[in-house]
């Protein structure tokens, strides 16, 4: 019997966190016989009836402690977890929690993180010397690489991919139920858009006249797709009522392969949720990303793809011909995206991999 503790942004009702932890949980069970799984979570009854496994509340360090003592392995990641943008108690925490594995004599797998960015030069000392003490470190991109690098982790870094290039698809069941409920429409043409809550959301000015341009110059069919509830459905209600068109917007809460089986029902993908742009290139849709953090830069450029635009200098003009452009010749980054998706599904379950080399198994 393998016990291995799951540290991470869980249980925060987190579309992109959540998916992160069921690609882990899913990949686990796949290739460990006899396997016991606890997650440190925000709110354990939310991870339990989600996940199906034992949770704990992250919190309690007293049980945290006793069961790591107990644990072959602690796995911190995916995600990203060492950044000091949201807030200065997020780096000291999830070190935390490795140091907390190191003193009761426990491995552990820094897996598949995007790293960054880290502004404090004292965090960034904090890592390396933390980081220089686990068993394993891969990260999902080459820019969190060079990053850990420069701040002098010694230790050997892979460059793997996100966790969720592991997950399987949805299937068609889920959707029918999901747009007999929400009372939607998928026709062709359908652009799926996620957007999330930014400075004072004066971005949503200009996006509202970039999509309803859209719908008018394309015909195109708008459903608003929020990733974080309650946030992001607050700021996607924002969008719609800012815009002159009708457009859709999913208010329902659903697991992370339902909301995959959404995204899949789209014929394009506008984001700035770094998890809906992983989630429509999985799908195998075309993409397009607004950045509002390196990550979305990172992981579009794994597409050979740029933003369409960054968050705090949105130009309407730019972006709708970008988008035109996209719609318009969407069979040609169909082809890219299937390229590079087999890549980074392959890569994805190289954590897997190193991971069972660590265990022995």
């Amino acid at each position: 019997m393998k016990k291995i503790i799951l540290s991470g942004y869980y249980g925060f009702n987190n579309t992109g966190d959540e998916a992160i932890l069921a690609a882990l949980i899913a990949g686990l069970e796949a290739r460990i016989d006899e396997l016991e799984i606890i997650v440190l979570s925000a709110d354990p009854q939310f991870t339990t009836q989600l996940h199906q496994v034992e949770a704990v509340n992250r919190m309690n360090f007293k049980r945290i402690a006793q069961e790591l003592k107990k644990a072959d392995l602690l796995i911190s990641g995916g995600g990203s977890l060492l950044q000091d943008v949201t807030s200065l108690k997020t780096i000291p925490y999830y070190l935390g929690v490795i140091v907390l594995a190191k003193v009761m004599k426990t491995p552990v797998f820094f897996c598949a993180q995007g790293v960054g960015p880290v502004n404090n030069r004292l965090n960034q000392k904090l890592i390396s010397g933390v980081l220089n003490k686990v068993a394993l470190i891969t990260v999902r991109d080459q820019k969190s690489k060079q990053l850990l690098e420069n701040w002098g982790v010694k230790n050997k870094i892979t460059v793997t991919a996100d966790l969720v290039f592991s997950l399987e698809l949805g299937n068609e069941g889920m959707i029918n139920n999901i747009v007999k409920q929400e009372q939607i429409s998928f026709q062709s043409p359908t652009m799926g858009v996620a957007v999330r809550p930014w400075a004072d959301n004066s971005y949503l000015n200009q996006l509202a006249g970039v999509l309803d341009t859209l719908i008018l110059k394309l015909g195109v069919n708008i459903v608003l797709l929020p990733f974080h509830n309650p946030g992001d459905r607050e700021v996607s209600q924002l969008l719609k009522q800012k815009m002159k068109q009708q457009v859709d917007l999913i208010t329902g809460d659903y697991t992370p392969r339902e909301i995959l089986a959404l995204v899949e029902s789209c014929d394009f993908f506008l984001g700035v949720r770094l998890h809906s742009l992983i989630f429509a290139a999985l799908a195998g849709i075309p993409v397009a990303g607004i950045s509002y953090d390196p990550k979305i830069n990172n992981f579009l450029e794994q597409l050979n793809l740029e933003p369409v635009a960054e968050i705090a200098d949105l130009e309407v003009g730019v972006v709708e011909e970008k988008l035109i452009a996209l719609a318009k010749e969407k069979d040609k980054q169909l082809e890219n995206i299937q390229e590079q998706l087999a890549e980074l599904k392959k890569i994805s379950k190289m954590n897997f991999k190193l991971l069972l080399e660590e265990l022995g198994d």
